[in-house]
């Protein structure tokens, strides 16, 4: 019988597993047992698993031994014994090792107050790796209950998906802690974790018992943490009208954790920058991110566990749901965040990687498990929760989430396509009356690639639209047709129009403003005319939201590079918002400038950095140096971006010197917002002695927000030698694998000597490749794309022509085409933009 390479055959079907697992932490090494009560529903001659990495001792089928064969190419185990119809019961004894690759069953390590070195077994199995820890039919859609026990020494703590129910000493004088059965789920959920750890009281959210689960002496940056998630918890259930699925839940901080986090049913771990943060010393941003991430795992309990995508093609809908579900709780978390507001700038990426030739379709047929790797990207998290958001606010925030309360409760512990999503929101919008064509609608945006432009003229007494897809010019771009909801603003009156075709009008005999994208919820991007653009003045942009006015300065800047807009236009038009004071779109301006800065050097520098020095001068004069009481978050991290932004693309010397005074003092006392200013700023001038400081600072930092801080200065430095240093850094040991690649690749992104870094990191590719964790490979080489020379795009071309990165190859592809389309615009924009500047 022909076997298909990537799905398991459907003839034997587990119900529920029993898993004991008993790991040797000093040895790294476990050992362990499964039964898996299955059904067979037809007649086969063998039965077909998943297992790799393991050492299979024994396999028996109902009590009599089973001849078995482990497949290491395939992953499978194929165990030689003919079935008939009914029920069986798979039993296996294994042995396996604690992999140092952050993935399956693995070890982290952290050091105690003496310096003892302790081990941690813990797991990922996402997306097919609990084949590593266990065999088992390791397939998104063969969901069963897991019973699982853990065999560990008195002194460990155990956890897993289930609470504990049981305790029995052994022969051996180990401790069997066995967990309650949980309800049935996919394998990539499973979680277990051993090793000496500590955890809060648990709190009782609305009938659930929480805990936090943490390294011994991290206790005191809990707090944040379970506040956020009793929070979210409490927020989701009220949103969804469904009950939290799991018995418990325990939020657990590792040292060593390739992904952010990972929605393990009733246990999700963690690394510890995400879960655990003083808000005393931390900034706005650490403490959002961390909310992000408590919120974004907790949405997964319900869309994502609860209902769970047939096979990989549809994990993008898992992911783009639970960034979409994220913002909403953090919003109603803490709505002086105006976390819509910021998510601008997440859709801004997105925008980014859909401008290009070589993006891809939201959703995309997936055979090979390996290949949805290709969909843990911004296309998947932050388009998909830009279109998701597109959506709500074009149906209505409540039909949108009655219409998700019907999918969740139609497809409870079951599997769906994507369609079914739509289908049942179009079910509640049929149901009162509506006609949106939401199935038409949504595949339209994720069965094509790319976003349109909408070109809006006015002409007599009509607004013409016209869409036409988006690109930055380096291939032509096809005419692909979306369907669009347009919101436009018009005086005081909004209006909704489904853009289907290439075109439409709408009647306005008006002189007001109008505004196309009001609201700018949109996943599109706007062009004016001259007529409307005149007519967004300064009067005009005084009544825009800050998001529409971001979408103002972000569409400038992609205009920018797809040519529609010169250099020296650009700049004009970003000087023209020296008087915004809203966070959002200063992140937006101080991008676009960041932009321009990499098509400068020598002389032409100078002025350009004192346009942007009078540029952000007023509004920082405005908001001061020193925090106002009473002020908000906000203001507090603008005070921050901006004193950055006049050090460092400013040159301000003066903001230079403060910078360095307020390192040298007592920093608990100080506003974390400038604290961190400060040390972007004293690194980006600084010497080997600042090099040092930030290294030491890395090395005894007492929370995880300052070590991160320390150690990723020591990629900002403006001296090639110290780059190089920070280099050798990350591949010495001494920074954690899951760390290693992100502090590589601001070296690569820094803007003097990412040159320098590039060369290091393709030197020790090997070495990469073999010490860090596979999805982080491709982040470590993102900013290739900034080097933008002739020299440097033939290098990086050449280099990865040779050395492909088979998990991320669609990424790779929009990464070195972007490259490309940066040094395009060098060599379009940086000549007459450095005359211009020069000629004042």
């Amino acid at each position: 019988m022909d076997l298909d390479p990537y799905r398991l055959p459907r003839a034997v079907l587990p119900r529920h597993y029993t898993v004991t697992l008993e790991p040797e932490l000093a040895a790294a090494t476990f050992s362990g047992s499964v039964t898996i009560a299955a059904d067979v529903v037809e007649a086969a001659e063998q039965i077909v698993l998943n297992a790799i990495e393991l050492e299979i001792e024994s396999v028996t089928v109902d009590g009599r031994a089973a001849n078995f064969t482990l497949d290491e190419g395939t992953e499978r185990l194929f165990i030689h014994a003919a079935v008939a119809p009914g029920s069986i019961e798979i039993a296996i004894t294994f042995l396996g090792t604690l992999n140092d690759r952050l993935r399956g069953f693995y070890r982290s390590t952290y050091r105690d107050d003496a310096g003892v070195e302790h081990v941690i077994a813990c797991s990922q199995m996402q997306a097919t790796d609990c084949r590593r820890g266990f065999p088992c039919f390791d397939e998104p859609d063969l969901k069963a209950s897991f019973g699982i026990t853990l065999v560990v020494d008195d002194a460990m703590m155990a956890v897993s998906n289930g609470p504990e129910i049981g305790r029995a000493t052994q022969a051996n004088g180990r401790t069997a802690v066995t967990f309650a059965d949980t309800m049935v789920m996919s394998t990539y959920l499973v979680s277990v974790i051993v090793g000496r750890l500590e955890a809060t009281e648990p709190i009782d959210v609305g009938g659930t018992p929480m805990r936090l689960v943490h390294v011994p002496g991290k206790g005191h940056l809990t707090q944040f943490g379970l506040d956020v998630g009793a929070a979210s918890l409490a927020w989701f259930q009220e949103y969804y009208g469904i009950a939290y699925p799991a018995q418990k839940l325990d939020m657990v901080a590792l040292p060593d954790f390739a992904a952010g986090a990972m929605e393990n049913l009733g246990c999700i771990t963690y690394r510890e920058s995400l879960l655990l943060v003083d808000p005393e010393t931390s900034t706005q941003f650490d403490q959002q991110n961390v909310a992000d991430v408590v919120s974004h795992e907790l949405a997964h309990m319900w869309f994502g566990d609860l209902v769970t995508m047939r096979w990989w093609n549809g994990i993008w809908l898992n992911e783009a749901f639970a960034t979409f579900m994220e913002v909403m709780a953090v919003e109603a978390f803490r709505p002086d965040w105006k976390r819509w507001t910021s998510f601008s700038l997440e859709r801004s990426a997105a925008f980014e990687v859909d401008s290009l030739a070589a993006t891809r379709t939201v959703e995309f047929p997936v055979r090979a498990p390996s290949e949805c790797e290709g969909m843990f990207d911004v296309l998947t998290y932050q388009k998909g929760g830009a279109l998701l958001r597109m959506l709500q606010q074009y149906l209505g925030e409540e039909r949108f989430r009655q219409g998700v309360n019907n999918y969740l409760r139609t497809h409870s512990y079951a599997n769906t396509e994507t369609s079914d999503l739509w289908d049942a929101i179009e079910a509640i919008t049929r149901a009162d009356g509506g006609n949106e064509p939401v199935r038409d609608l949504m595949d339209s945006w994720i069965w094509q690639a790319g976003y349109p432009l909408v070109s809006a003229s006015l002409v007599g007494g009509e607004l013409l639209l016209r869409q036409e897809r988006f690109g930055f010019g380096e291939e032509p771009i096809d005419a692909t047709l979306f369907i669009i909801p347009v919101s436009i603003r018009v005086g005081a009156e909004t209006h909704t129009i489904l853009l289907d075709g290439s075109d439409a009008s709408i009647d306005v005999h008006t002189d007001d403003a109008i505004v196309v994208n009001a609201g700018g919820h949109g996943f599109y991007r706007v062009a004016y005319d001259d007529t409307l653009r005149s007519r967004l003045g300064a009067d005009a942009l005084a009544t825009l939201n800050t998001v529409e006015r971001y979408n103002l300065v972000d569409d400038a800047s992609a205009a920018f590079v797809a040519g529609r807009l010169s250099a020296t236009a650009l700049l004009s038009f970003l000087e023209g918002f020296s008087g915004e004071r809203e966070l959002a779109v200063w992140q937006a301006v101080t991008a676009s400038l960041g932009r321009l800065s990499r098509l400068l050097d020598g002389e032409a520098r100078v002025p350009f950095m004192a346009r942007v020095d009078a540029l952000v001068a007023p509004a920082l004069a405005s908001l001061g140096w020193e925090p106002v009481e009473g002020e908000d978050d906000l203001a507090s991290t603008l005070r921050g971006l901006l004193v950055t932004t006049s050090a460092v693309s400013g040159g301000n010397v003066e903001a230079r010197e403060r910078c360095r005074v307020i390192l040298a003092g007592d920093l608990a006392a100080t506003d974390p917002e400038l604290v961190d200013a400060a040390t972007t700023v004293v690194a980006a001038f600084g010497d080997q002695q600042d090099w040092d400081r930030f290294a030491d600072g890395f090395r005894t930092a007492e929370n995880p927000q300052a070590q991160l801080r320390n150690l990723y200065a020591l990629a900002d430095f403006d001296d090639a030698d110290l780059i190089r240093q920070t280099c050798e850094f990350a591949f010495s040991g001494e920074v954690r694998t899951q760390n290693a690649p992100y502090l590589l690749q601001r070296c690569v992104a820094n803007r003097a000597h990412g040159a320098v870094a590039w060369k290091i990191v393709r030197t020790n590719w090997t070495a990469a490749n073999e010490m860090f964790p596979n999805p982080s490979i491709i982040r470590m080489v993102d900013p290739v794309k900034t080097l933008n020379t002739e020299t440097a795009v033939a290098d990086v071309q050449g280099f990865f022509a040779e050395h492909p990165i088979k998990q991320s190859s669609m990424m790779l592809a929009q990464v070195l085409e972007r490259q490309r389309v940066n040094a395009g615009v060098r060599s379009r924009e940086a000549d007459t933009f450095a005359k211009d500047l020069l000629a004042g």
